[in-house]
């Protein structure tokens, strides 16, 4: 895989770097922050980690974790640790919950620039950003109170250490490196140390050198930084919970979610390959392009006269040595992304965020690409991709309007933002299409990015609170008059952690109707909040009463309370 340009070797230093990546971080922190707090948790995932957080503070118990006021098991405190700060600075509401997730999906776009500045170029370095910026599972992620972007943050931070520890022989960097993977333990469990380590070792591996890697890491000194951070909090919670934590956690929350499916996540095996690819969208469509370069650069290289897997794999790991190191940062990054692709492809248990980590290759290893074509001033690598695009902006407008009545509790007003947006998308990139092909390389693809991002800030920011209202609207309203209240809550028939969040106190859960019917027995007085369409089913039980209806939730009353209502919506 040698290297014919001159983006093997270090960039100068661009006077420009700094003042881009002031821009690139701008433009992200706003796209990302837009209407943070102003629409509801979704349920369960965002109330699965704010309302532990909220309870933290309430309880003041830091060690453990809480749920409806139950120990949680499912997942290391780092997270919900820096929720409950947030909140304890600005207030328990959705802002507070989701502001660390935000924060770290901008500086991960930081972290991401500054890398292929230093490697690549500042050209690529802006796309990269952008490519992370325009991407929607990365912005929906980062705009969500959950583990994925911090995980994500953690865990490419190490990995980029790393790869700058052995390069520039600064072992400084190796144990930041290290320091990384025991915050991305403490954020999600063992993938934090596996998945950064695994990657590290196949990239030496495949270059020959585990030797020099041995020396310049340190991994000695590195994983016993990594157990200080980690260990401690684990062998408390272990010892504390009597083993139930081990057994939860470590069996069922990684062991069993990796060999078995867990709470319903079975997907297919290709399922992590297409939420990549759409999910990186719409840079994914120069992926083909980089793939084929790849793998014809790699078949260059494997060409020996020897028929010997030895002497072909010392060829291989020779040539891998002496690329520059930009060449060599994507090998790294095209492992990085293969390994962790490949890794959560084979779990039994899939869930969207999962290959998140690996989205800072895709930036690293596409904007490189483009980098090369634009020094080149190779038109259709550039611009078949996005003529295929605007096609695909044109087959999205047109699928739009059947939206509402295809999809399970389709907002009405989706469909007009996908439409807004795939037509305002498919004008910039034609533009920049036509910058191409007046050779404008470099500012037909800057028109591209920003252009399109523009159209993400008032089209696709504009997606979650629509949803969100869709699924969750009136559940805060419902749930908090209710829990002003001193009577039983009972949430029936739904999966809701976000009701004790409004609502500020315990509620039960109770989803089978003759238990539902036994514990109202058991009580004088109590609300019982549920779906609206579940009202039919409840409709012949004598004494509850709906009081108010919000969205897709009505609350019901259970005995006779006089008590004022919640106005109907």
């Amino acid at each position: 895989m040698s290297s014919t340009d001159n983006s093997s070797a270090s960039p100068p230093d661009s006077p420009l770097r700094l003042p881009v990546l002031l821009a690139v971080l701008v433009v992200g922190a706003a796209v990302i922050f837009a209407q943070l707090g102003k629409f509801p948790l979704f349920n369960p995932d965002e109330a699965l980690y704010a309302e532990p957080a909220r309870e933290m503070l309430e309880i003041k118990e830091y060690i453990t974790t809480y749920l409806n006021y139950v120990v949680r098991f499912t997942k290391p405190p780092l997270v919900i640790w820096a929720m409950a700060l947030s909140m304890n600075l600005f207030g328990v509401n959705e802002f507070a919950a989701r502001f660390f997730g935000a924060a770290t999906g901008v500086a991960l776009i930081g972290v991401t620039y500054l890398f292929a500045s230093r490697y690549v170029s500042t050209t690529a370095a802006f796309l990269s950003g952008f490519s992370l910026i325009m991407a929607p599972l990365y912005l929906g992620t980062a705009r969500e109170a959950i583990t994925d972007m911090p995980l994500a943050f953690f865990m490419a931070s190490a990995q980029l250490a790393f790869f700058h520890a052995f390069f520039q022989k600064r072992k400084v960097y190796a144990l930041l490196g290290f320091a990384m993977v025991g915050l991305s333990i403490m954020t999600k469990g063992p993938v934090g140390m596996v998945l950064p380590l695994g990657i590290l070792f196949a990239f030496h591996l495949l270059r020959g050198d585990l030797k020099e890697a041995w020396k310049a890491y340190s991994p000695v000194l590195g994983l016993i930084l990594t157990a200080v951070i980690a260990v401690p909090w684990f062998a408390v919670e272990i010892y504390v919970t009597k083993g139930a934590y081990f057994q939860e956690f470590i069996m069922r929350e990684n062991f069993q979610r990796f060999t078995a499916v867990v709470d319903a996540h079975k997907q297919p095996v290709w399922y992590h390959l297409a939420a990549m690819v759409v999910g990186f969208m719409p840079f994914s469509v120069f992926l083909p392009g980089l793939v084929k370069d790849y793998l014809t650069r790699l078949t260059l290289t494997l060409k020996t006269p020897s028929e010997s897997i030895w002497e072909r794999y010392r060829h291989l790991a020779s040539s891998l040595r002496n690329l520059g190191t930009a060449e060599s940062l994507m090998v790294y990054s095209a492992l990085w992304a293969f390994i962790t692709l490949a890794f959560y492809s084979a779990s039994v248990s899939k869930l969207l965020p999962y290959t998140l980590p690996a989205f800072p290759a895709l930036a690293l290893m596409v904007s490189h690409y483009i980098d090369r074509q634009i020094k080149r001033e190779r038109f259709l690598p550039l611009a078949l991709p996005l003529v295929a695009l605007v096609a695909l902006y044109g087959g999205v407008g047109l699928v739009a309007p059947h939206l509402t009545g295809r999809l399970r509790d389709c907002p009405a007003e989706l469909p007009p933002l996908v439409i807004g947006f795939a037509g305002f998308g498919a004008g910039v990139t034609f533009l920049s299409i036509l910058a191409l092909r007046l050779k404008k390389m470099r500012l037909g693809m800057c028109f591209f990015a920003v252009g399109t991002t523009l159209g993400l800030a008032y089209y696709a920011v504009r997606i979650l609170p629509v949803v969100s209202a869709k699924w969750e609207g009136g559940l805060p309203e419902l749930s908090a008059f209710a829990g002003q209240s001193s009577l039983p809550i009972i949430v029936y028939d739904m999966r809701k952690p976000g009701v004790p969040f409004y609502a500020r106190r315990q509620v039960e859960n109770i989803n089978n109707h003759d238990v539902f019917l036994v514990r109202l027995s058991q009580l004088e007085k109590a609300y019982v909040l549920t779906r609206t369409k579940r009202l039919e089913a409840l409709s012949s039980i004598a004494g509850l009463k709906p009081v108010g209806s919000q969205g897709s939730f009505t609350l019901l009353l259970w005995g006779q309370v006089k008590e004022s209502q919640p106005v109907n919506k």
